[in-house]
């Protein structure tokens, strides 16, 4: 920061190194944004190496080589991107104390006004991903839930600061499964009408009438003489029915939870003979069906990007939805629903581009514009206009790249997100955080984990048998002229990569195709390995919240017997959905217990579960029991939770002395002589004897450096897989010093603690390859997040933007999880010899606007297009468009 013509100029960092602003000084009177791309969602479009200037909150101007004026904040933001604040029309965000009041079906007299907290760190964690506006909405648990809040993210300001003066006033209606409450009832409460989306549908009606003659009443009596309503008691005022009172006179607008088709157009038709329009219909994942009815209506839509199959209800959620709705002439957004979304809704927008080849100015504006028009605040924000309020992100690069980071995030010309002091302030914050720690505990912090022995650590073990699929025989394939990247190497330009019976023979710049090959015209495509999800449950969860259909964990301790691979369904339509972004292989991981059973390696593509298994088992998979205390009604005293813990790693070690004794007795018994046979022991015996890793799950600090000790005792091999919000970062060197490999299953996730860097999870990744340990990523699916398994390139591309070198973010989800879950000899680059598991793109495989052109499984082609999200795309595309049938 430096002083110059009597003005301030700060140069956007790449370090922590620059000052920056002090608090004090964060909302300077003038501002200038100089030398941007600035995408003004707005008539002028976007707009090359321009300037934007600010005065007391509000745009001034903008144009090319603005002159700085007296006392001018200057940014110099060359080579950056200027956008709008993006805006969140579904939020839940600094709401204190729960967001449901589930007592009723009907709660229209509560404020969400009432209980916005500027104190909630999620509110900075948006700030830092480009949020600045948000509408926090009542839950989903009532057909008519409570009033809305439009508020600006001013971190630790005041409730009053945060409210939008002026924004139309708003409610939160819902339909479907949560408010007739399909999968759950509140602890203690009895069974509350309605249970069906034909009740939810009449309690709405019931309302609306008993609200309108409510309405007449007073009318009634605020048109009696003076007078004469001196001499009478006047009507009961009843604060639910005056806000439904609110909607029927156009003075309250709607936003409303909505998944099925059916459901929306039943209240289209409801409202519409109340002469009441809808103002947003939000989610809305089945509105690509309806979305002429939508659009003649006047309703917009506010949709997530792509979340499906989590309930029942969502299904038949596409990530085409947004595209189809605006196709037909529906004011469409992106929402968040989620703290930890709302922190990359650019990238959300993105996936309009991919998803339906939305233009990116238009795709932008799901996340600018049209939420701002969708809550009738567009006068002021939405757009970079003159006059408009100041709310604007610096970028780091194109604000739809994967890559591309908020620098800054400005909100009525006042500074609430400077990454560059944010970075500065880490180490003072996490010195802090280890004085309160060592004081709560009354000692000095712990020490990292103690040595392995020299010489202990098992080396890497045989890798498991890979069982081959051989693509039909013939004159084998040829992809001639593509960008070829083998992972392993260099990228190579005019490659030509050659395989036949599933297996690759030749790699190499300008090669002629095999003689009888099919020939594959690559031009101006890449080609990389296919991706390799090392955690999942693909194949064994189809709905989130349909019990009969998630098959992911045993009950019980100790099964180390269980094997994942019999549990596949090959017709599950996750599975077509993952392939058709990249996804060739996914390792099945069990859950439950301490000891949840084997892992294997399984295919996308296949007709039965035996077609499906490459390779298995891969791994044993322990789940290191919690360190963290249980609180509340009903949860056990400490010591007993302490004595818990004790018994179920007693029960683990006790587990691996029986099976190491199991072999000693198999090994010693004479030819002839029967020995019992134990599963339980038998499915351990390649894990005593260094043929099968265990992968540990693990999270807190003290489940880690307990795990590494166990296994320096143990004298086994292990993996540590660990949520990027967890501690593994924090002991990286202590794992670099064990050659302990991570498995980081989830990037895109909020920090675990209120004191953690914002980006901790996205840094995680780059913070342990600095200290020299093997990173792979992986979904982490679990069984509540199988549908999340398609985004797999997106987990890396975020640890790239914080860090991870690129070539190593590519190599997290395929060459380093096949090194360290044992199958780099057959997937993971592309080798003569090995696996032709490929795919063909028109670019980098971690930018979300990228697409899948074509993909092999050894050998195999793979349809893309086959798949529950396409198959409904073209049906719902085709659909005749009013008149015309």
């Amino acid at each position: 920061m430096r002083a110059a013509a009597g003005f301030l100029v700060v140069a956007l960092a790449a370090d922590a190194s620059a000052q920056t602003l002090a608090p004090e000084a964060k909302a300077p009177a003038v501002v200038l944004v100089k030398d941007a791309t600035v995408w003004t969602q707005g008539p002028a479009g976007v707009l090359e190496n321009t300037d934007v200037l600010v005065r007391e909150g509000k745009i001034a101007a903008i144009g090319r080589a603005l002159p700085a004026p007296a006392g001018a904040f200057v940014v110099e933001a060359g080579g950056r991107h200027v956008t709008p604040g993006l805006i969140d029309a579904h939020s839940h965000t600094a709401i204190r104390g729960g967001v449901n009041e589930g007592s009723n079906n009907v709660t229209a007299e509560v404020r969400i006004a009432d209980v916005v907290d500027p104190d909630d760190p999620d509110v900075y964690r948006a700030l830092a991903g480009g949020v600045t506006t948000s509408n926090l909405l009542h839950g989903s648990a009532n057909a008519i839930g409570g009033q809305n809040a439009v508020v600006k993210m001013r971190w630790r300001s005041t409730p009053a600061a945060m409210l939008v003066d002026g924004a139309p006033a708003g409610i939160k209606f819902a339909l479907g499964e949560n408010p007739k409450r399909s999968n759950f009832r509140a602890p203690g409460g009895a069974v509350r009408y309605p249970a069906t989306r034909m009740g939810v549908m009449e309690s709405i009606r019931e309302r609306f009438l008993a609200a309108r003659d409510y309405a007449a009443t007073w009318a009634a009596w605020n048109a009696l003489p003076a007078g004469e309503r001196a001499k009478r008691v006047p009507p009961r005022r009843d604060l639910q029915l005056e806000a439904i009172a609110e909607i029927l006179e156009g003075d309250r607008l709607i936003h409303c939870h909505a998944y099925r088709q059916d459901e929306m157009l039943a209240l289209v038709r409801l409202v519409e003979t109340f002469s009441v329009r809808i103002a947003t219909f939000q989610h809305v994942l089945e509105g690509y069906k309806i979305a002429d009815e939508i659009a003649a209506h006047g309703a917009g839509a506010s949709t997530f990007s792509d979340w499906w199959a989590f309930k029942l209800e969502a299904y038949d959620a596409i990530p085409y939805n947004g595209a189809l709705m605006r196709d037909r002439g529906v004011l469409v957004s992106f929402n968040s629903d989620s703290s930890e979304l709302a922190r990359r809704m650019n990238l959300e927008a993105a996936k309009a581009v991919k998803y339906g080849a939305v233009p990116e100015a238009d795709a932008l504006a799901f996340v600018t514009l049209n939420p701002a028009r969708q809550l009738g605040i567009d006068r002021r924000v939405g757009t970079l206009e003159v006059g408009k309020d100041a709310d604007l992100v610096v970028w780091s690069g194109h604000p739809l790249s994967v890559y591309a980071v908020a620098d800054q995030t400005w909100v009525d010309g006042r500074l609430e997100f400077d990454r560059t002091a944010d970075v500065a302030s880490r180490a003072a914050v996490e010195a802090a955080r280890a004085e309160a720690v060592a004081k709560a505990l009354g000692r000095a912090p712990e020490p990292p984990a103690t040595a392995i022995p020299a010489g202990a650590q098992p080396g890497p073990g045989p890798a498991p048998a890979w069982k081959d699929r051989l693509a039909s025989r013939g004159g084998g394939v040829s992809i001639v002229g593509a960008t070829v990247h083998p992972v392993s190497g260099p990228p190579i330009e005019n490659g030509t990569v050659s395989f036949r019976e599933g297996r690759i023979v030749a790699v190499g710049a300008g090669l002629p195709p095999l003689p009888g090959a099919t020939v594959v015209d690559g031009r101006g495509r890449h080609l990389y390995p296919g991706l390799l999800d090392a955690s999942s449950s693909l194949g064994r969860v189809e709905i989130s919240s349909v019990a009969g259909s998630v098959d992911v964990g045993e009950i019980g301790d100790l099964n180390p017997e269980v094997a994942t691979a019999i549990a596949v369904n090959p017709d599950s339509e996750l599975l077509g959905v993952a392939r058709a972004n990249g996804i060739t292989h996914a390792l099945g991981v069990p859950e439950g217990g301490i000891v949840s059973g084997s892992s294997a390696w399984m295919r996308l593509d296949g007709w039965t579960w035996e077609d499906l298994e490459a390779s298995g088992p891969v791994a044993m998979h322990v789940r290191w029991p919690s360190y963290a205390v249980r609180r509340g009604p009903g949860a056990p005293s400490e010591d007993d939770q302490r004595r818990e813990r004790e018994l179920r790693l007693t029960a683990l070690r006790r587990l691996f002395e029986d099976a190491r004794a199991y072999a000693r007795a198999k090994g010693a018994a004479p030819d002839g002589r029967r020995i019992d046979v134990d599963p339980k022991l038998e499915a351990m015996l390649p894990v005593v004897d260094g043929r099968l890793p265990v992968v540990v799950h693990a999270s807190q600090a003290r489940q880690i450096r307990a795990a590494l000790d166990w296994a320096g005792k143990e004298q086994i091999r292990i993996v540590l897989a660990s949520p990027s919000s967890g501690d593994a970062w924090r002991l990286a060197d202590a794992l670099a010093a064990r050659a302990v490999p991570v498995l980081l299953e989830g990037v895109l996730q909020l920090p675990a603690r209120e004191d953690d860097p914002y980006d901790a999870a996205y840094a995680a990744a780059a913070k342990l390859r600095a200290a020299g340990v093997r990173v792979a990523i992986a979904s982490g699916g679990g069984g509540g997040g199988a549908w999340t398994a398609r985004n797999l390139p997106y987990h890396a591309a975020m640890a790239a933007a914080f860090g991870l070198p690129k070539d190593d973010a590519l190599r997290a989800v395929t060459l380093h999880a096949a090194e360290i879950l044992g199958v780099a000899s057959t997937l993971g680059s592309i080798e003569v010899g090995k696996s032709a598991s490929l795919i063909l793109t028109d670019g980098d495989p971690l930018e979300i606007r990228t697409r899948v052109g074509a993909a092999w499984i050894d050998g195999r082609p793979a349809s893309l297009e086959d798949n529950r999200h396409d198959r409904l795309y073209r049906r719902y595309a085709s659909r005749p468009r009013p008149g015309a049938r």
